[in-house]
This record gives structure tokens, sequence and C-alpha cells, in this order.
């Protein structure tokens, strides 16, 4: 029974077998959608909680950061893993981007499924012959970059494509204080960019970090300098993180990778101007007060699984209410500390809340609604949602 069960879902996620199956139903569009009854046209019409995408502010979002590199002169490889929508990729590629970035396969296949063809960068150490025959697959339909930090990840890269065929790119990484994966010296990096070099089928372009730092500038002149030295060119020096471009390229990067400009969650905007900032924030959560229970506290319809578990403080904000303090989050509920709001909120008002992380709120949830002034202008799956593998 288990090997008819595997059988028949090979290659399959669970939410695909079930779109198979007829039971769920992916909307591209703006009309009927998933978890709704009858046409939806406004925000309005949507039942919650509901995630929204404010298309002014994402296409504003989108330009700016593609104005900003343009100036300084550093060519953009946009991040997916925050929004995990193909046709958000392809708008940053509209607007200039010279690659996308995904962090796990899975979502650079839902991004080639989804029609994207440019150079794709997985900046992941591709362990496993599972992932590595997926791989292969791609790497026939798309032009692809990985990183790696050890011989043994790119001699079974290099091992899968001589059976199965195709190329890629590859990137050495670089450890200057993330202390995620990455080599430990500038020397390490050259004598594994070396044996790369010598693999059938790897094409060695490169070095990558991430955070983009400026204390991470010594690494990296040593680095420059080691592979000027034994003659081995450095094509991409790739660096990380919104907010990081000019120190990408300050320390040396000739690309920088950033991702989550696009929606501007309360995260990074009360990292870098410790004020919420609403104009900036594409997305909101549309929720329902489901229970005042008493004068001091409001309980809306969504928690951890709306949101995230255990993020940093604010929790959220309410727009248009700063003064009323989402305090706490059980699993399916939002906990508003009222006290020092003037306003008397009441059961069944819809409230917009920006969420703390974006990334990691638009993980929970199949579909968001793209939104122009109120108006539902298309319903987009989040087809990279939960592809962790």
């Amino acid at each position: 029974m288990m090997t008819q069960f595997s059988t028949l879902f090979r290659g399959m996620s669970r939410r695909d077998w079930f779109r198979g199956a007829g039971l769920f139903a992916a909307a591209s569009s703006a009309g009927a959608a998933p978890h709704h009854t009858g046409a939806i046209r406004t925000v309005d019409d949507l039942d919650t909680p509901a995630m929204i995408i404010d298309l002014d502010i994402l296409e504003k979002n989108i330009r700016e950061m593609q104005e900003h590199c343009n100036r300084e002169q550093i060519p953009l490889h946009v991040h997916i893993k925050t929004h995990k929508i193909p046709e958000i990729a392809l708008m940053q590629l509209r607007q200039g981007a010279t690659g996308i970035c995904c962090q796990k396969l899975g979502e650079a296949e839902v991004m080639v499924a989804g029609g994207v063809r440019s150079d794709i960068l997985v900046p992941y150490n591709i362990v496993g012959r599972q992932k590595l025959v997926r791989l292969a697959r791609l790497c026939k339909r798309a032009r692809m970059t990985v990183a790696v930090d050890s011989e043994v990840v790119a001699q079974g890269i290099s091992q899968q494509l001589q059976q199965d065929g195709g190329s890629v790119r590859v990137l050495v990484e670089l450890d200057t204080g993330g202390r995620r994966t990455g080599v430990q010296s500038p020397q390490a990096a050259l004598e594994l960019a070396q044996k790369i070099s010598r693999m059938p089928k790897l094409d060695f372009r490169g070095v990558m970090t991430f955070p983009s730092r400026l204390e991470a500038k010594p690494f990296f002149d040593e680095t420059i300098h080691l592979f000027k030295k034994a003659g081995l060119p450095l094509h991409e020096i790739s660096g990380g993180g919104t907010g990081a471009e000019s120190a990408s390229k300050q320390i040396g990067c000739n690309v920088t990778r950033s991702g989550s400009y696009v929606f501007e969650g309360l995260k990074r905007i009360n990292t870098t101007t410790n004020r919420p900032n609403p104009v900036t924030c594409a997305t909101r959560m549309i929720m329902t007060v489901v229970s005042t229970p008493t004068a001091d506290r409001v309980i809306i319809d969504g928690g951890q699984k709306t949101f995230q578990r255990n993020p940093e403080r604010p929790y959220a904000m309410i727009e248009g209410h700063p003064e009323a303090l989402i305090n706490g989050m059980s699993v399916e509920h939002g906990h508003v500390d009222v006290s020092g709001s003037s306003h008397k909120f009441k059961v069944g008002e819809r409230l917009a809340v920006i969420p703390q992380h974006q990334g990691v709120t638009i993980n929970h949830h199949d579909e968001v609604y793209a939104v122009r002034k109120g108006m539902i202008e298309a319903v987009w799956p989040v087809a990279g949602r939960g592809r962790v593998r």
C-alpha cells in the first residue's frame, strides 16, 4: 500500500495532488477564489483572514530599488523567498533585474514553471541524490547557478550532471561573519575554486556571501588578491541583503541580492528607521474583530497560523490605529491591547494589519490578492509556499 501511495504522489506536492483531484481551485484572476463564495471584486468581498498586496506600493518598491541599483551601478539579483510568486518575479525582471535568487530548489522549480528563464541562483549546498536529479532537470530548462562550500558538494553535482547531462555555473560561498555556511578563509576559497575548475560540467564563476557588511572588506580584498595572483578570474562577486546594496559595492561585489524590499515588513523598517512606515509596506492582512471581551482587550481572527510563531515585537501594526498594540498571539487568535486607543472597536469590524515579517507571513497562505485602490486585479497563488526541499 505504501509503495502504491509513493508511486501515486511521486513528483507531486500535496497541493498539486489536491488541485488535480478537483479539491483545490487555484485562482489566477479576479473572480471566484479558494475559501470564498461567489465573485470577489473588492477588498470588502474577501473573507478573513486574507492577505492583500497593494499593487501601487509593490510597483513603487520594485521601481525604486532598481533605480537605486542602477545609480550604484551594481546589477540586482532579486531574492524571491520573500514573495514566492512567479508573477512578481517577472515584474522585477521586466524592471531591470538581471536574475533571481531562490533559497531552495523547490522555489526554483516553481519559478521556472511560472515562466522565469533568466539566470537563477540557488545559494544553498545541493546534497543528496533526490536533489541532484532535480538540479540536473532544472539545468536543462533554465540558466542555473549554485553555491557550494566544499569539494564534496561540488563533486556530487559534477557526477550527477555527467550522468544526466547539462552544466551549471558555480559560486564558492564565503563565510564573512554570517556564521552559516561558507568557507572560512580566502585561501580555502581559492583552493576550492581551483578544484571546481577542474570538475566536468561545472563552470566556476566567482564567490558570494551573506550578508554584505563593511567589516567583510578585508576578507574580500584578500580573496580578490589571491584569485588574481593565481590567474583565476572572478566573473561574479555577489553580496546580499536589502539595504546593503551600497555596502556590497564598497566591499568589492559586482552583483547584489535583495529580496525583502519588495514588501517591506515592519521588521526591516523598524531596524532602519525605528518607526513603522505603512507607505512602503506593500502587504496587509485583512482581519475581523471577533470578540471584545474587556474594555482594554480585543481579539482578531488570526494568530500564529496567520502571521508567524513568536515574532519580534511589535507583532504587527493595525493601520490607522497605532495605539492599539497586537501584544500576543495564540494559534488562531490575535490579542490586541486597546487600552491606549480612543477608538471603540466593535465585533465584526474589519482591520488592515501590517505583518512583522511579511516573507514568513506569506508562507502561511495559499493565495494573495493583488489590489489597486480597493479593487482586486488578480489572485496569485503563492507558488513557492512550503517549498523547503
